[in-house]
């Protein structure tokens, strides 16, 4: 079967603007060694890309726009924050002023620079019933199970829990490493249950100016309720909640975002929303924040077995020959990677593939050398978290 090199670019361009998204909104949080992982995922990307362009001046853009996402990449690795100056250029590699993505959004200015005059809409970050469920969600079945009990069995039987003064859970906490699949489960959670879908960061909510945060945390819940049935999710809630004892050094803008999500998690009980939050650092969340949140659920790394079905459904719509790979080794070989590291394997071990069906001109299956060799290379995001 003979491949035709603009699906080859347009597989690599989807690659690329995924991980570019990762990086942006990674960064976005000042987490510098996920951002600059997902920096160099893009650079090898575009180095591909740039082998298929027949144009030598697109040819050109992407090999420049490697090398400064490849000189981002090492600041962040460095621990030195990118400036408007040294930030990488280029957010599309298609040259188009980007997809309109939640990432787009956050990157349209400097960080730390609020804009008075672009206000961003809150009714921006609303999304249709993600188009994906449990089924796509690979491993974690003691959290998809306690989820299934928790939260969806209450919303479709409340007669009955009400029979046991049980009412629906409005509020869930999710905490644990980086890179565990905390936001991938809780998209999935809202296609399980076809609500609408709303996802924000830390740094969409805060601002330096005062009352400004609480306005945003205000109009971002009105949004939730006025597209009911909701889920919104709240990703570094930690940033959002910090613990308020002995804090002398929290701004006026911070205590009244704090006061007004207590507000927010109050006011939505009885209504057709649900609120999951997500951190890496549980013990910075605020007390009264903590208790808001109707059950509060440990999101560990995924164990051999999660490993595996998380690889499976990464490679489940790529070239696979699955009864020829020793999973046994597979699992053996990637203990100690989270779910983010699992994703970048096969994405590896794709390219990889891809790399030879170019030279042959037909279609080369992922084989066990192609996922060995990925994760040789792949650095386990987990070594670096002390959790």
């Amino acid at each position: 079967m003979s491949l035709k090199k603009n699906a080859q670019k347009k597989h690599l361009e989807s690659e690329y603007e995924r991980y570019r998204s990762q990086a942006e909104t990674a960064r976005s949080e000042d987490h510098y060694d996920k951002a600059a992982r997902y920096y160099k995922e893009c650079v090898d990307v575009l180095e591909q890309w740039a082998e298929l362009e027949s144009n030598e001046s697109l040819k050109q853009e992407r090999l420049e726009l490697a090398e400064n996402l490849k000189a981002a990449a090492k600041k962040l690795s460095n621990g030195e924050a990118l400036t408007s100056d040294s930030s990488p250029s280029g957010g599309s590699s298609s040259g188009s002023s980007g997809s309109g993505s939640t990432s787009d959004r956050r990157d349209s200015q400097p960080q730390g620079q609020p804009d008075d005059d672009d206000e961003i809409d809150p009714t921006s970050f609303l999304e249709d019933t993600p188009e994906m469920d449990f089924g796509d969600v690979g491993g974690m079945t003691d959290l998809k199970e306690t989820l299934k009990d928790q939260v969806i069995d209450p919303l479709k039987r409340p007669e009955l829990y009400e029979e046991y003064d049980l009412g629906v859970v409005n509020g869930v906490l999710m905490y644990g490493p980086p890179g565990t699949g905390k936001t991938f489960i809780t998209k999935a959670l809202a296609g399980e249950l076809e609500y609408n879908f709303i996802e924000v960061q830390a740094s969409d909510i805060t601002s330096s100016l005062v009352g400004e945060a609480a306005k945003n945390m205000e109009e971002v819940f009105e949004v939730a309720r006025n597209h009911q049935p909701c889920l919104l999710f709240m990703d570094e809630i930690d940033a959002i909640a910090a613990e308020r004892e002995g804090s002398g050094n929290k701004t006026m803008s911070e205590g009244q975002m704090i006061t007004q999500f207590l507000t927010e998690m109050s006011d939505i009980k009885g209504e057709d929303v649900i609120v999951v939050s997500a951190t890496n650092l549980p013990d910075s969340i605020d007390g009264a924040a903590w208790r808001r949140f109707d059950e509060r659920i440990e999101v560990p790394p995924p164990d051999a077995t999660a490993r595996a079905a998380v690889l499976r459904v990464h490679l489940r719509d790529r070239p696979v020959l699955t009864d020829k790979i020793d999973w046994d080794e597979i699992k053996a070989l990637t203990d100690g990677y989270s779910s983010s590291d699992l994703e970048i394997i096969a994405s590896k071990a794709a390219r990889s593939a891809l790399k030879e069906a170019r030279s042959e001109d037909e279609i080369v299956p992922i084989t066990q050398h192609h996922l060995e060799t990925a994760i040789e290379e792949t650095e386990s995001s987990l070594e670096a978290w002390e959790g």
